[in-house]
């Protein structure tokens, strides 16, 4: 990856409060008030929201998780994230506009399930956190 891409995806991330876990960018998490204003910034750049993993958002450092496992914490906000363990692969598409479409559509649908029926969705909670798995010029998950 040449520096000047890499510069632009790092001014991305930062400007939308996105956090990287750990290395390069195979697991970027996403504010969810800003994940499409993300998607729509990086898509032009050719870069591919190959996947999308998913988050629980827990407000405080002090507090438990609900649904999630372990994870890092909040490099912008208080709190920390728990990893749920899901992974959905985005639907590929033929441009830009149909990417984006195919982005906010699995987000925004998103029903996380659970042993013994119960479940939680992206529309209806305010803690289930999407994070895009990118992929740029065959370059899946870049790391540094």
């Amino acid at each position: 990856m040449n520096a000047d891409l890499r510069s632009q995806w790092d001014g991305l991330i930062s400007r939308h409060k996105a956090q990287p876990v750990g290395s390069g960018y195979i697991d970027i998490i996403v504010p969810r008030n800003g994940y499409r204003d993300f998607a729509q910034d990086l898509i032009p750049l050719g870069v591919s929201i190959d996947a999308v993993s998913w988050w629980e958002y827990v407000p405080s450092c002090a507090q438990p998780n609900s649904y999630g496992m372990g994870g890092p914490p909040s490099d912008f906000f208080e709190g920390w994230f728990a990893e749920c363990g899901d992974v959905d692969n985005v639907p590929q598409a033929e441009d830009s506009s149909m990417h984006l479409r195919a982005v906010v559509e699995l987000v925004e649908s998103k029903d996380l399930g659970f042993r013994g029926g119960s479940s939680i969705s992206f529309a209806g909670s305010t803690s289930l956190t999407p994070a895009f798995w990118l992929n740029v010029d065959g370059m899946e998950g870049y790391s540094s």
